[in-house]
């Protein structure tokens, strides 16, 4: 009976096989061995559960991770690749890129207290609004829209305060976290009457929508 296993470490990947005379031996090894047994004899491929104190099991288990560990000799790739790893190494590596980019960008303060990451998810919800419901929120989250606070910046307000209260500029923050006017109705929407910034986008955006409703809001933004 022969034991066949995979290991894949930090370092690489491997294969073992466990019979009679069988060493520790790398993937591209290991399928040639399989070929050549299978060119003589009559092989039958049968799954053993893993650590269940086979002895053959254990033992090939051990080769494949010893296999692993040693340095390729040969040219690359030794083996063939996945799509799906190909497409996770891809997607892996595009998370890694823009959050470096976005953390290093400069500008964005305030839409960076609500986004902290790409988030497919956060993209799939945006997306799954109405077209107005979508340039509201996107106005919010980035502090790009007809509040006070970015109207004066535009010079077309003349007070950065106002809205709902005066003590404070009106920014999203401002409206979303902190302004006391609104607090009894975040609550009642949010379950907290001073929520942070990324809880926002951490929840389902229909919160937002729903407070900008109930606010009126998303009659003047």
């Amino acid at each position: 009976m022969w034991y066949t296993d995979g290991s894949r470490i930090e370092q690489g990947a491997g294969a073992g096989i466990y019979g009679a005379d069988v060493a520790a031996i790398q993937v591209w090894d290991c399928v040639k061995a399989l070929q050549e047994l299978g060119s003589r004899n009559k092989l039958t491929m049968a799954w053993v559960p893993g650590h269940k104190g086979h002895k053959g099991n254990e033992e090939a288990d051990r080769l494949a991770r010893e296999g692993a560990g040693r340095a390729l000799i040969g040219p690359e790739p030794f083996c063939g690749i996945a799509k799906t790893h190909v497409r996770a190494s891809i997607d892996e590596w595009m998370d890694g890129k823009s959050r470096e980019w976005w953390r290093k960008l400069p500008q964005q303060r305030q839409a960076k207290m609500f986004i902290k990451e790409r988030s497919a998810r956060l993209t799939d919800d945006l997306l799954g609004q109405n077209r107005k419901a979508i340039r509201i929120i996107v106005g919010l989250l980035t502090g790009r829209c007809r509040l006070n606070k970015h109207m004066s910046l535009m010079g077309l307000a003349e007070e950065a305060t106002g809205g709902f209260c005066s003590e404070e500029e009106e920014t999203s923050v401002h409206v979303l976290c902190q302004c006391e006017g609104l607090a009894r109705l975040r609550f009642l929407i949010l379950g907290e009457e001073n929520p942070s910034a990324s809880s926002y986008t951490e929840a389902p955006l229909s919160r937002l929508w729903s407070l900008m409703q109930r606010t009126q809001l998303d009659r003047v933004l």
